[in-house]
């Protein structure tokens, strides 16, 4: 397996705190674990324990949706940001968990299986509306006339003599509707 991708910089919280009060990391301070930090997060709405849980888990969340989705970068981050929504909505019952590592894994994998599942969709209207647009561009096919013909002519002497020739004079001889009827004695209507 190769090394974990690192995110883009505007996906990166700028804030990397160990503790709280202090407003930063002080030498000999003990970091608070990803299950206090959650649980700061569900009950108080602490930012900075969300960004300092971004910090520590973005590049696997990212990595792992970019490995996902084949490289694309784009997709990559509408995941990893999904994923980091979707924890922040559920802190308080995924703060239970000992490690957050398994939990923020397996929702990296459920939300690229479901953009994969998007982007295919998309792509088969995008694929069914390009056929539809090149069949209407190209019209109607052209019928194959060498295997018709001789069904035609059938069905042309099964017809009673003057409907037969009301369809020669009209389709074949290219009469308008009004010299055909005064040809066989009807009206247009």
């Amino acid at each position: 397996m190769g090394s974990l991708q690192q995110p883009p910089a505007e996906l990166v919280p700028e804030k990397q705190l160990c503790g709280f009060g202090s407003g930063g990391c002080n030498k000999g301070k003990v970091m608070m674990d990803d299950r206090e930090l959650l649980r700061q997060y569900a009950r108080h709405r602490t930012e900075e324990a969300f960004t300092l849980l971004i910090q520590r888990h973005l590049n696997l969340v990212y990595s792992a949706a970019l490995r996902q989705v084949g490289g694309d970068t784009h997709l990559a981050q509408d995941i990893a940001q999904s994923v980091f929504i979707d924890l922040a909505r559920k802190a308080a019952s995924v703060s239970r968990h000992d490690l957050i590592t398994g939990w923020l894994y397996t929702s990296t994998r459920f939300a690229a299986a479901k953009v994969r599942r998007s982007e295919q969709r998309r792509q088969t209207r995008e694929q069914e509306a390009y056929a539809m647009n090149e069949i209407s561009r190209e019209g109607t096919p052209e019928p194959d006339w060498e295997r018709l013909a001789p069904i035609l002519d059938e069905v042309m002497h099964e017809l009673k003599e003057r409907d037969r020739e009301a369809l020669l004079l009209r389709y074949f001889e290219g009469l308008q509707l009004a010299e055909v009827g005064g040809k066989i004695g009807l009206n247009e209507n």
